[in-house]
């Protein structure tokens, strides 16, 4: 007798981004069809070859049936472009209508979306209350507007269009990464919603260390990379590395920025135009890992540095504060001679933890916790 697989559906409008919330939606994928789910992937692509590449889950992702997401009209002109916004809400509600139908055990949103589910267990992943309900487009209530007046006003009359056309996500329960986070959900009335550490990449931890601080991160910003470079200049004699890449979506929002930043790169700073996954000995080789930026919510590349027994160094602010409050390991700061003390401290050695004390610590709050999830969600 054939057996019939139970039906799973996990939503990420933006899979394109391949950032740290793409990584956990294949993650979550991969637990999805251990337990013996057929998973059903929305999104905007499908690229098992980049999902290998990139994540290693380019089986992962193949065995999944892919749904694609419905794209804008491209054909208008652009002094239309609020009439291609109309119709793409009218396309977003019908697909929504149809998607509805069918039937799936358990939802999943990796990334907080427009899409409902009446009657069916429906979970969102939320990173940044600037996510909630916003994807493919902020359409309804509770989605964060922005924008001036005029733009506001535009979508809310969209979002009033796709309400009366589609229903409205009513999730079972919210996840967040970050704990500031987890407060803005509570204080928005939505106090079904609980604290999870992502899952993450794990590295080796049992390569010779180097007096090395190393950072990785998009050149960005918010990365407050400057920040770095200061630390650097004030640290002469120390060698610190910065692995990124200077993404096309951040080449078109803050054009000229790279080039900039790193026209400026200290003597004793070296840049690698590079995925930390394409060179992995560079952060299992370094004694510390160095976060400048104020995120809110996931950063898998905490979890990944902790796995290669890095020492965190990061703002006491931010979730990569609370992840080293959380984990025990790893030192605080708040201010540029705080981050050099703590730096200094870190890589001579007065540390109070191994390599290898780093790295159980990362494997029990990440991967191991988010699987022990998924789990209870499934079952």
């Amino acid at each position: 007798m054939w057996r019939v697989m139970k039906e799973a559906l996990v939503i990420h409008p933006k899979l394109s981004v391949y950032a740290g919330a793409e990584y956990l939606c294949l993650y979550a994928c991969k637990i999805l069809q251990t337990l013996g789910y057929h998973v059903n992937l929305l999104s905007d692509s499908f690229d098992p070859e980049k999902a290998e590449k990139l994540y290693s889950m380019g089986e992962v992702l193949s065995r999944c049936t892919h749904i694609q997401l419905p794209e804008p009209t491209i054909a208008f002109p652009r002094k239309l472009l609020a009439l291609k916004g109309l119709v793409y809400t009218i396309k977003l509600a019908r697909f929504a209508n149809s998607l509805r139908k069918r039937d799936f055990a358990i939802v999943l949103s990796t990334q907080s979306s427009i899409f409902c589910f009446p009657g069916k267990r429906l979970y969102h992943f939320v990173y940044e209350l600037t996510d909630l309900f916003r994807y493919p487009m902020p359409l309804v209530r509770g989605a964060p507007q922005v924008g001036g007046p005029a733009k506001k006003a535009y979508f809310a009359i969209l979002r009033i269009i796709y309400e009366c056309l589609a229903s409205v996500p009513r999730p079972s329960w919210y996840y967040v990464t970050g704990q500031q986070v987890l407060t803005g959900l509570s204080k928005l009335g939505r106090t079904n919603s609980s604290f999870f550490y992502p899952p993450s990449r794990v590295f080796k931890d049992g390569l010779p260390k180097k007096n090395r601080i190393l950072q990785a991160c998009r050149i960005a910003p918010e990365k407050r990379l400057e920040l770095m470079f200061e630390t650097a200049r004030q640290m002469p004699n120390y060698e610190f590395y910065l692995v990124g890449k200077n993404l096309p979506a951040q080449k078109q929002s803050h054009p000229g920025y790279a080039e900039l930043l790193l026209s400026k790169l200290p003597h004793n700073v070296s840049y690698f135009d590079s995925l930390v996954s394409d060179r992995p000995e560079l952060l299992e080789e370094s004694k510390v890992y160095f976060h400048t930026g104020l995120e809110k919510g996931i950063l898998l590349i905490l979890m990944e540095a902790m796995s290669a027994g890095c020492i965190l160094v990061v703002p006491e602010k931010g979730v990569a504060g609370e992840v080293v409050r959380a984990s025990g390991v790893g030192f605080q700061y708040n201010t540029l001679s705080e981050a050099v003390e703590r730096l200094k401290t870190a890589i001579e050695g007065d540390a109070p933890w191994s390599a290898s004390q780093i790295s159980e610590r990362a494997q029990q709050l990440g991967p191991v916790g988010f699987e022990k999830m998924i789990e209870r969600l499934a079952g």
